[in-house]
């Protein structure tokens, strides 16, 4: 797993949930041992969580996942606890250097005399202009009406050559009806956290128990993530159902036209599964 750098107000959250939960967990004089087999997370994860290791721990939206079981699994309102730690963040100081743009602009000021000399200057212009097209017409030699047609008369010719563009241009459209939609389907063997992302959007984001089955269709690519991989059983594109991974893994897999099997992410890779209880 790499090492996440988590925002300062998510690690002083971390902190904060990470030291009530394993109060909460002595107070019921459960070891870490037996929560991790309840909830399927990783023995190392769970204590990163009490210990507020940021380091040690995966992107935000999967550690608020993980909160959430480990509240459950005490017997909390992991829903609300969850809640408290913020998966996304939005930095303020982004919006600090455009203000100081704003306050510096109006540093000039047009005043009356700036506008009679853009007056002055436009007449002039008008002027000069006036002079320049009235100019041609007054010599008798200078004015030659064929010189105008004959660049026109090439002009046609010119375009006819281009016709064959647009026939060109015609057969893009054709791969158009040969785009399928994504289908994915997943079969539940044990319980499992598992968040589903279609086109870049979220569409699932639970605890589902065993037995359970569900399916997504996208017009791209579908992202699923989970923490007990061995439970959930992929099928894409109605092909043969597989395992996203091993049992108490943390697997994040890409399903894509391009890639049937589905693209694994190797960042959240877990080098060892937890033993099934």
């Amino acid at each position: 797993m790499g090492t996440m750098t988590f925002a300062p107000e998510q690690a002083e959250k971390l902190a904060e949930i990470g030291a009530y939960l394993q109060q909460v967990r002595q107070e019921k004089s459960l070891s870490l041992e037996a929560v991790a087999a309840k909830t399927m997370i990783r023995q190392s994860i769970l204590e990163a969580i009490e210990a507020g290791q940021s380091e040690y721990l995966p992107e935000p939206v999967y550690t608020q996942g993980f909160i959430r079981r480990f509240a459950e699994t005490l017997g909390l309102d992991g829903q609300a606890i969850a809640q408290q730690f913020p998966a996304h963040t939005l930095s303020p100081m982004v919006e600090q250097p455009q203000a100081h743009k704003k306050l510096a602009l109006p540093s000039f000021q047009f005043r009356p005399i700036h506008l009679y000399l853009l007056y002055v200057v436009l007449v002039v212009g008008a002027i000069a202009a006036l002079s320049y097209l009235l100019k041609p017409a007054s010599g008798p030699n200078g004015v030659r009406p064929q010189a105008s047609p004959t660049p026109a008369a090439p002009a046609s010719p010119q375009n006819s050559p281009a016709s064959p563009s647009p026939v060109a241009a015609s057969p893009t459209p054709s791969p158009s009806p040969q785009a399928e939609p994504i289908k994915v389907g997943v079969n539940i063997t044990q319980d499992a956290w598992l968040e589903v992302l279609a086109d870049g959007e979220v569409v699932y984001e639970g605890i589902l128990v065993s037995g359970d089955n569900k399916t997504w269709t996208a017009k791209e690519k579908i992202v699923l993530r989970t923490g007990n991989a061995g439970a959930v059983m992929v099928s894409f594109n109605n092909n043969p159902a597989q395992a996203m991974g091993q049992f108490g893994a943390i697997e994040e897999k890409i399903y894509a036209a391009s890639d049937p099997s589905g693209a694994t992410d190797a960042s959240l890779a877990s080098p060892s599964p937890l033993p099934s209880p």
